[in-house]
Protein backbone atom coordinates (compact mmCIF):
# COMPACT_ATOMS: atom_id res chain seq x y z
CA UNK A 1 0.00 0.00 0.00
CA UNK A 2 1.64 3.14 -1.12
CA UNK A 3 1.93 6.33 1.88
CA UNK A 4 -0.99 8.63 1.45
CA UNK A 5 1.01 11.75 -0.14
CA UNK A 6 -2.76 13.97 0.27
CA UNK A 7 -3.26 14.67 3.87
CA UNK A 8 -6.97 15.09 5.34
CA UNK A 9 -5.62 17.42 7.57
CA UNK A 10 -4.95 20.88 7.22
CA UNK A 11 -1.67 22.47 6.92
CA UNK A 12 -3.25 26.00 8.76
CA UNK A 13 -6.71 26.99 9.42
CA UNK A 14 -8.61 29.55 7.51
CA UNK A 15 -11.03 31.93 8.64
CA UNK A 16 -10.73 34.27 5.50
CA UNK A 17 -12.14 35.00 2.14
CA UNK A 18 -9.28 34.42 -0.36
CA UNK A 19 -6.41 32.80 1.88
CA UNK A 20 -5.40 36.46 2.55
CA UNK A 21 -5.87 38.74 5.24
CA UNK A 22 -9.50 39.96 3.81
CA UNK A 23 -12.20 38.93 5.96
CA UNK A 24 -15.90 38.90 4.71
CA UNK A 25 -17.82 41.82 3.66
CA UNK A 26 -21.27 42.84 4.55
CA UNK A 27 -23.93 40.96 2.40
CA UNK A 28 -27.22 43.44 1.79
CA UNK A 29 -28.43 43.49 -1.63
CA UNK A 30 -29.62 40.42 -3.74
CA UNK A 31 -31.00 38.51 -7.03
CA UNK A 32 -33.49 35.75 -7.33
CA UNK A 33 -30.49 33.45 -8.91
CA UNK A 34 -29.74 29.69 -8.65
CA UNK A 35 -26.68 29.42 -10.93
CA UNK A 36 -24.27 31.45 -8.52
CA UNK A 37 -23.80 33.70 -11.84
CA UNK A 38 -24.81 36.86 -10.32
CA UNK A 39 -21.25 38.09 -9.95
CA UNK A 40 -22.31 41.53 -8.12
CA UNK A 41 -24.83 40.02 -5.43
CA UNK A 42 -22.55 36.87 -4.92
CA UNK A 43 -20.06 36.71 -2.09
CA UNK A 44 -16.46 35.09 -2.24
CA UNK A 45 -16.16 33.19 1.26
CA UNK A 46 -13.76 30.75 0.61
CA UNK A 47 -10.71 29.65 -1.69
CA UNK A 48 -9.14 26.49 -1.72
CA UNK A 49 -4.97 26.32 -1.88
CA UNK A 50 -4.28 26.25 -5.54
CA UNK A 51 -1.85 23.35 -4.96
CA UNK A 52 -2.98 20.91 -2.39
CA UNK A 53 -6.93 22.41 -1.98
CA UNK A 54 -8.54 22.68 0.82
CA UNK A 55 -11.29 21.45 3.77
CA UNK A 56 -14.07 23.69 4.21
CA UNK A 57 -16.09 22.94 7.56
CA UNK A 58 -18.95 25.19 8.18
CA UNK A 59 -20.11 28.57 7.10
CA UNK A 60 -21.24 31.25 9.74
CA UNK A 61 -23.77 33.36 9.37
CA UNK A 62 -24.13 36.79 11.77
CA UNK A 63 -26.85 39.25 11.22
CA UNK A 64 -25.26 42.45 11.77
CA UNK A 65 -28.16 44.72 12.48
CA UNK A 66 -32.03 44.72 11.65
CA UNK A 67 -33.14 42.94 8.26
CA UNK A 68 -36.22 41.32 6.78
CA UNK A 69 -36.15 37.59 6.49
CA UNK A 70 -33.91 36.29 3.63
CA UNK A 71 -32.19 33.09 1.74
CA UNK A 72 -28.38 32.38 1.62
CA UNK A 73 -28.00 30.84 -1.50
CA UNK A 74 -24.35 28.83 -1.23
CA UNK A 75 -22.53 27.54 -4.50
CA UNK A 76 -19.40 25.55 -5.45
CA UNK A 77 -17.24 26.83 -8.08
CA UNK A 78 -14.16 24.87 -10.32
CA UNK A 79 -11.58 28.04 -9.72
CA UNK A 80 -12.80 29.77 -13.08
CA UNK A 81 -15.19 32.76 -13.61
CA UNK A 82 -18.41 32.50 -11.51
CA UNK A 83 -20.35 34.73 -14.10
CA UNK A 84 -20.62 31.77 -16.33
CA UNK A 85 -23.15 29.37 -14.59
CA UNK A 86 -21.41 25.88 -15.52
CA UNK A 87 -18.78 26.77 -13.48
CA UNK A 88 -20.87 26.66 -10.21
CA UNK A 89 -22.86 24.31 -8.75
CA UNK A 90 -25.87 25.16 -6.65
CA UNK A 91 -24.80 23.10 -2.97
CA UNK A 92 -27.41 24.04 -0.82
CA UNK A 93 -29.22 27.23 1.28
CA UNK A 94 -30.32 28.46 3.99
CA UNK A 95 -33.06 30.60 6.05
CA UNK A 96 -31.82 33.64 7.30
CA UNK A 97 -34.25 35.16 9.81
CA UNK A 98 -36.26 38.74 10.09
CA UNK A 99 -33.67 40.20 12.94
CA UNK A 100 -33.92 43.45 15.02
CA UNK A 101 -31.02 45.12 16.51
CA UNK A 102 -31.15 46.08 20.42
CA UNK A 103 -28.64 46.60 22.51
CA UNK A 104 -29.58 44.80 25.19
CA UNK A 105 -29.59 41.14 23.12
CA UNK A 106 -27.42 39.42 20.86
CA UNK A 107 -28.24 39.28 17.05
CA UNK A 108 -28.26 35.62 15.82
CA UNK A 109 -25.57 33.49 14.37
CA UNK A 110 -26.61 30.60 12.10
CA UNK A 111 -23.97 27.88 10.80
CA UNK A 112 -24.34 25.76 7.77
CA UNK A 113 -22.61 22.82 8.54
CA UNK A 114 -20.54 21.54 5.07
CA UNK A 115 -17.36 19.22 5.91
CA UNK A 116 -15.80 18.49 2.99
CA UNK A 117 -12.83 18.70 0.73
CA UNK A 118 -12.84 21.37 -2.00
CA UNK A 119 -10.12 20.49 -4.96
CA UNK A 120 -7.32 22.59 -5.71
CA UNK A 121 -8.48 26.16 -6.69
CA UNK A 122 -12.25 25.54 -5.94
CA UNK A 123 -14.42 28.16 -4.33
CA UNK A 124 -17.46 29.41 -1.95
CA UNK A 125 -19.38 31.56 -2.83
CA UNK A 126 -22.41 32.67 -1.33
CA UNK A 127 -25.45 34.87 -2.42
CA UNK A 128 -28.53 36.19 -0.77
CA UNK A 129 -32.14 35.63 -1.97
CA UNK A 130 -33.82 39.29 -0.83
CA UNK A 131 -32.18 42.81 -0.28
CA UNK A 132 -31.82 43.22 3.69
CA UNK A 133 -31.03 46.36 5.13
CA UNK A 134 -28.04 46.38 7.66
CA UNK A 135 -27.15 43.10 6.30
CA UNK A 136 -25.56 39.75 6.96
CA UNK A 137 -21.76 38.33 6.95
CA UNK A 138 -20.62 35.06 6.01
CA UNK A 139 -17.57 33.52 7.63
CA UNK A 140 -16.06 30.61 6.10
CA UNK A 141 -14.55 27.93 8.60
CA UNK A 142 -11.76 25.68 7.15
CA UNK A 143 -8.47 25.39 6.23
CA UNK A 144 -5.79 24.96 3.65
CA UNK A 145 -3.64 21.75 2.56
Amino acid sequence: MAANTSPIYSIQGDQSVDDSTTMPSTFTTAAADYTGATATHNKLVFTADATNGGFIERLRFKAIGTNTASVARIFINNGSANTTASNNAFYGEVSLPATTAIATAATIEIDYPMNFALKPGFRIYVGLGTTVAAGWVCVAIGGQY
